[in-house]
């Protein structure tokens, strides 16, 4: 793993200055982080960026390595060979039953691919698979899993639940740092977090241009896979650097031109897919996808903790569907799509059970649904056949 992504930043650094674009910006930074992660000198922290408030990491100079994203970028995972590492697993005795992502992640365990880490944090929300693969991976270096529980509701009492929960992981950190948190420093993580919040506000404004000027899946994975620069200042430069080229295309006309467009929902697959070639082909552009919205309030920085942890409870995914749903619905509406695609990963039984609703509050409003079935990483779970037919039928219902 080290190596892989020791040569995927190098060549990303001289791309960049041949070229400077935001998403490379992105995918090199990443590169350097998992890197870090390596370096025996830094203190490194497990966790799932998107489901954990890391300006806390960065405040306290923690580096975040998240292992979903991490595992899921080696190469075989990528190009549809992601089995080869998942076989590791599944000879031991783990199912594929088991979600593909945590089947990567302990085949890689077992490869001895994984940096160690100083401390293992994992979330209740979005699903339970990640947090016992937190587990199994902090059991195997000794250490502890600390659950980041959050409730389904925002009330006092939560919120209280919540930040105690912050501040107990934060004490964590400055045992495993030696250093005491500065509050400056977390205000200053906060800050940059709300200014990255706020640019990322005026990108998804301008997708909601016709055509849209940017890559609705290329916003999912920068949600996802950028999710662990939260208070950190490189958040801000790449959204700023995204800006720009997105204005720059509006304002040229070099737009992709575009008959349909598509609400994504809730994350694309990793590995290479016939799904993105088929809309292109077609004329029908991802112009959003669900997990690049801002669905959190500015976080208050004089109140760092519960700012973060109201930014947690806020999440979409915790709570009733309900909250999902809308706005879900809402995006559909201000994004003016013709369809929604759903991609459906076998073992996101969390995010699957929403799909009956999702569905009918979408029916109500005369915008057509697919649910896609396929893997975020495991190529036997999925049928480029398959997936042609029901694009190709879906394309049709759309375009009538």
């Amino acid at each position: 793993m080290e190596n892989t992504f020791k040569q995927a930043a190098a060549f990303l650094e001289k791309r960049l200055e041949e070229r400077p674009r935001g998403y490379d910006l992105f995918a090199k930074e990443m590169s350097a982080t998992i890197l870090r992660a390596f370096d025996e000198n830094t203190r490194t922290a497990y966790v799932s960026g998107y489901a954990f408030p890391t300006e806390l990491l960065w405040a306290l100079k923690v580096v975040p390595f998240d292992f979903e994203i991490a595992c899921n970028n080696l190469p075989a995972a990528t190009s549809g060979n992601g089995s080869s590492i998942m076989l590791h697993s599944e000879n031991e005795g783990y199912s594929r039953d088991i979600c593909s992502f945590d089947r990567l992640i302990i085949g890689c365990m077992l490869q001895g691919m994984l940096p160690k880490g100083d401390l293992y944090i994992t979330s209740s929300y979005y699903c339970h698979g990640k947090a016992k693969a937190n587990e199994i991976v902090a059991a195997s270096e000794g250490k502890e899993s600390v659950l980041f529980d959050v409730p389904n509701e925002i009330s006092p009492s939560s919120m209280q639940y919540v930040t105690a929960q912050l501040k107990d992981i934060a004490a964590r950190l400055e045992a495993i740092t030696g250093e005491r948190l500065d509050p400056e420093r977390l205000r200053e993580a906060i800050r940059w977090s709300n200014r990255a919040r706020a640019i990322l506000l005026e990108i998804n404004t301008l997708m909601k241009h016709k055509p849209c000027p940017w890559d609705g899946a290329r916003a999912c994975l920068l949600a996802l896979g950028g999710a662990i620069f939260w208070g950190s200042p490189i958040l801000h430069e790449i959204n700023q650097m995204l800006l720009q080229e997105m204005q720059d295309r509006i304002n040229s006309g070099k737009l992709f031109p575009e008959s349909h467009r598509i609400l994504w929902i809730p994350w694309v697959p990793v590995q290479t897919t016939n799904i993105f070639t088929t809309l292109r082909e077609n004329r029908a552009s991802v112009v959003m996808a669900e997990v690049a919205d801002v669905w959190w309030s500015e976080i208050d920085e004089n109140n760092p903790f519960e700012g973060l942890a109201l930014k947690a409870l806020e999440n979409l995914h915790v709570g009733r569907a309900e909250k999902r749903v809308k706005a879900i619905v809402k995006l559909a509406e201000e994004y003016d799509v013709d369809g929604v695609i759903h991609f459906a990963t076998p073992a996101c039984y969390h995010e699957n059970g929403s799909l009956r609703i999702i569905s009918d509050a979408l029916k109500e409003r005369n915008i057509p649904l697919l649910n896609l079935e396929g893997d975020m990483t495991d190529e036997r779970n999925y049928s480029p056949e398959q997936t042609l037919n029901k694009l190709n039928t879906f394309l049709e219902i759309i375009g009538s």
